[in-house]
């Protein structure tokens, strides 16, 4: 590209490539690595940009064959020059390869780690059933104490015992969505050795039974204590028993596909000021188990009892809560700092005894109810 173009019988100055080379590399930091090789070979001086890059995002989804891709990604690993890097992400759906190579994978992660990746996102699709899945200790054991990883975000991996490996112990931010666990304890503490946690997303776990994936988990015990931990979101998971240490909290999200939602009754939130829960499920086993229901209920909602504004997500939510609202009415309402219930905008004829039993026990002067558009 010239520095100077004609335009109108003008020569028009052309200010990109007079830019100083970081903020050439901060620019196309900002697009997937294809299409920043791309826009380098558009300029004889940007030819060589995307080497510098410090991040590297490689999408299957950019690529109509597989074998294109496997091909491109090996070749961007060996020409990229070998510095400093920032954010690597990695997609690699099973459901859509034609002759998958699963090392890959490996390579990428090996290669992530190797130049200093702060920020790593390993997606791998929502099949980890009809597929071999990687272990989590296998791929991140060997892993070096002194590697600078602050956020990982992974889909598709078994989750075992070696969780607790040296890459964990620096992590602000970690995402497990459709994962195997294969702990056979009955109490699990997967994140005790992640000291410097700040926010974690829990989604679509599967457990490993005998070898066999399934949901079922009626024993499992799942022990959450994080010191620092500012976010925490559940996601269809299931667990017997859930207990939650967690002083400085801020948010905590909790949604299941099964009303019959387990015992959380050992939740310490003292700092919770938002908290955002739904469920969906079978109305025939609430009516028939209001009681039992009333009781869960309680118990979870209790362990929310400091947050300032409460979300009722899902209408099935309210499907569940009006089935059983008067039974709370001589119920106490554990919430005493509640100021705003927040609902979707398509729920209509709230039942008063339901809001009555949020905000009863609040010493908010004006409490309300906001309404939102799911």
């Amino acid at each position: 590209m010239n520095n100077n173009k004609k335009a109108g019988g003008k020569r028009r100055r052309d200010r990109l490539s007079s830019l100083p080379e970081p903020i050439i590399h901060h620019i196309l930091s900002f697009l997937d690595t294809k299409s920043a090789v791309q826009t380098s070979v558009l300029s004889r001086s940007w030819r060589s940009a995307w080497k510098h890059v410090p991040a590297l995002d490689l999408d299957q989804y950019s690529f109509q064959h597989y074998s294109s891709f496997h091909r491109y990604v090996g070749k961007v690993l060996s020409l990229r020059y070998p510095l400093h890097l920032e954010t690597v992400r990695f997609v690699d759906d099973e459901l859509r390869s034609d002759g998958r190579d699963d090392s890959l994978v490996i390579r990428v992660i090996q290669y992530a780690l190797s130049h200093d990746a702060q920020h790593l996102v390993i997606y791998q699709g929502n099949d980890i059933i009809s597929r071999d899945i990687y272990r989590f200790s296998d791929v991140f054991g060997s892993v070096s104490s002194r590697n600078n990883l602050k956020s990982l975000r992974l889909s598709g991996f078994e989750l075992d015992r070696g969780f607790g490996s040296p890459c964990s112990w620096m992590l602000t931010t970690l995402h497990l969505v459709t994962c195997l666990v294969a702990w056979d304890q009955e109490v699990l503490e997967p994140f005790s050795n992640c000291p410097c946690l700040k926010y974690l997303v829990i989604s679509d776990w599967l457990w490993l039974s005998d070898g066999i994936p399934c949901y079922d988990v009626d024993e499992k015990r799942i022990k959450i204590h994080g010191l620092e931990l500012l976010s925490l979101k559940l996601e269809s998971v299931q667990f017997r028993y859930v207990d939650i240490f967690a002083p400085k909290l801020k948010f905590f999200g909790f949604w299941v596909d099964d009303v019959q939602f387990r015992s959380y009754s050992n939740l310490s939130l003292p700092s919770l000021d938002h908290a955002d829960i739904g469920f969906t499920g079978d109305l025939r086993f609430v009516e028939k188990e209001k009681e039992y229901m009333k009781t869960q209920l309680i118990n979870l909602l209790q362990g929310l009892h400091n947050a300032k504004s409460l979300t009722l997500n899902r209408d099935s939510t309210f499907q569940v809560l009006s089935r059983i609202c008067g039974l709370l009415d001589d119920e106490p309402s554990p919430f005493l700092r509640l100021e705003s219930l927040i609902i979707d905008d398509k729920i209509e004829n709230l039942p008063y005894k339901l809001v009555n039993y949020f905000f009863k026990g609040s010493s908010c002067a004006s409490p309300n109810i906001q309404y939102i558009k799911a």
